[in-house]
């Protein structure tokens, strides 16, 4: 299935692709680098590896689903 990732910074685009990969999941950044887009076979595993991800690098962003497999990772609101 394909799983949007939405990014709210643009530098986040090419560690947050490398960190699916590397867990198996197969990715492309778009071009203006606020968006990856991935073929994986569930959500959880994204939803975990972004957690991962964040946790990490000490971030306080968290992956919000949006719709069906598709992402936002976002501070959380508050």
């Amino acid at each position: 299935m394909t799983i949007a990732v939405e990014l709210t910074r643009q530098v986040d685009g090419p560690e947050v692709l490398a960190v699916l990969q590397a867990g198996g999941v197969e990715g492309k950044l778009s071009k203006d680098g606020c968006k990856v887009t991935v073929d994986a076979d569930d959500c959880e595993t994204v939803a975990h590896l972004l957690d991962e991800w964040a946790a990490e690098r000490e971030i306080p962003f968290s992956p919000v689903q949006i719709d069906g497999c598709s992402f936002v990772l976002a501070p959380p609101a508050g």
